[in-house]
């Protein structure tokens, strides 16, 4: 009878913890935030210029960068270098007042208009706007104005994921460890249009768990997952709409569930001729290659030299330092690799910490349908930004030894971090044996791996300005 009990108390402070979960997730959040938003240098995240001048530029704030120093609406905190080892950050960055200037005179094409309302582009910049705006009224510095924004987006991010993880029925871990990541908490911490990306795959992504726990879907949830997804084809980025083919999946399923269960019952008899069902899979998967290799060959230099660099790009490491376009190393750990001075092991753990909550999470998924699908997706939107850099390099930028040889540029971590949320639907399908107990644990290693990554951060990044 002790042992029955003692069960039941143990479940019930996991559930508790779960129900909690939120709550934790938004006091960390906002603490680490604020942290990352007074501590990094401006412009840290990837093309950061860029995205200030977008933003100020919306609220009718444009304003020339040179009078800080900045060159171009480039990316890097390169001319941040020199004051702060001179000591006079401050005074030049929260004293000195912007010089506006009228949006046509930018040197860069893409700053010279606002954004179009159906782009990204424009979604993603509305927080920072108006985040760049509310500054703006406190002290016209490009220092004070971007600090008030960076706290703004801190505050509206991190509450909107907070009211996700609290309505999500399961997986809320896995919302918990990917926002507390220091690649999505800096981008929350940032003008970036990368934090909308985010939040928009995760309110997809929450929509699709509950219709699947609760095996149907009322007709208010039709409107929010018709909602969710206007907004994702027009507020994330474009590789991110392939995410959207989650929704014929859920129409198929609860709309018409007799076109699924054919679909279903015909995709289990074939499971269960195992034998023809290789032969299929591997046929397919060998027409899904050459179909790729072809499309490569289009587009690209032909198709051995395309097949030439992906195999080069992984088999030789072309870099002698770690770049922007390290991909493992900006997925979870470092929004910003080569300025960031963040050691290989916040990547390393941070992997592992992903690895374990995936493992751990209940499992929810019934049919394998939907496994399959997801798994496919997540493959096909990393197939697909591969094909769109296998021969990118930065407009104006000479090519160098390493990008003639095979390297691949412009490839980023960030562009994969939301996807990972797929994978939960893979080891969540309850026919998924691995299974890691002792949620208490989890919690406790991925809180602490999230304080102690995001805290060295700063610390490194600023390291390096200081003194490298």
């Amino acid at each position: 009878m002790n042992k029955r009990s003692k069960r039941n108390s143990n479940s019930s402070n996991v559930r508790e913890r779960k129900n909690n979960l939120h709550r934790l997730y938004l006091i960390v959040s906002v603490v680490l935030g604020m942290i990352l938003a007074v501590g990094m240098p401006f412009f840290n995240e990837p093309d950061g210029q860029y995205h200030y001048v977008i933003s100020s530029n919306m609220v009718n704030l444009s304003n020339d960068i040179s009078a800080y120093g900045e060159e171009g609406i480039g990316t890097g905190i390169d001319q941040q270098v020199s004051a702060y080892q001179q000591g006079n950050y401050f005074q030049k960055y929260y004293l000195t007042k912007i010089v506006e200037m009228p949006m046509h005179l930018q040197p860069r094409s893409e700053a010279k208009e606002n954004p179009g309302i159906k782009s990204y582009n424009f979604w993603g910049h509305l927080i920072p706007a108006v985040g760049l705006w509310i500054g703006h009224k406190i002290y016209p510095s490009i220092g004070v104005m971007i600090t008030t924004a960076r706290i703004f987006s801190v505050f509206i991010n991190s509450l909107i994921l907070f009211l996700i993880i609290k309505f999500v029925k399961k997986g809320k871990m896995i919302f918990f460890a990917l926002a507390l990541t220091p690649v999505t908490l800096n981008t929350f911490a940032s003008l970036s249009y990368d934090s909308l990306s985010f939040i928009l795959v995760a309110w997809l992504i929450a929509l699709t768990i509950n219709s699947l726990v609760d095996q149907r879907i009322k007709w208010w949830r039709w409107i929010e997952i018709g909602i969710g997804s206007v907004f994702l084809y027009f507020g994330a980025k474009t590789n991110f709409k392939v995410l959207l083919l989650l929704v014929p999946i859920l129409i198929m399923m609860f709309g018409i569930p007799k076109v699924y269960e054919w679909i279903s019952s015909f995709c289990n008899d074939f499971w269960r001729r195992r034998r023809i069902l290789s032969l299929i899979v591997l046929g397919i998967m060998s027409l899904g290659v050459l179909v790729f290799i072809i499309l490569l060959g289009m587009k690209h230099d032909g198709i051995y030299y395309s097949v030439y660099r992906f195999v080069i790009n992984y088999s030789v490491n072309l870099r002698d330092y770690l770049s922007v376009s390290s991909v493992f190393y900006n997925l979870l750990g470092s929004p910003y690799p080569n300025l960031n001075y963040t050691p290989a092991w916040v990547s390393m753990i941070w992997y592992l910490a992903i690895v374990v909550v995936l493992l751990s999470e209940e499992k929810f998924v019934k049919n394998k349908l939907v496994s399959i699908v997801s798994g496919g997706i997540f493959l096909v939107g990393i197939a697909a930004v591969y094909y769109a850099y296998m021969t990118y390099t930065p407009t104006g930028s000479p090519v160098g030894n390493v990008t003639l040889v095979g390297q691949m540029q412009g490839l980023q971590g960030r562009y994969f971090t939301p996807t990972l949320f797929l994978l939960l639907f893979v080891t969540c399908h309850e026919k998924f044996k691995i299974r890691i107990k002792g949620e208490k644990s989890v919690l406790i290693f991925v809180t602490a791996t999230a304080v102690v990554t995001n805290v060295l951060l700063v610390f490194s990044t600023l390291f390096g300005a200081f003194y490298l």
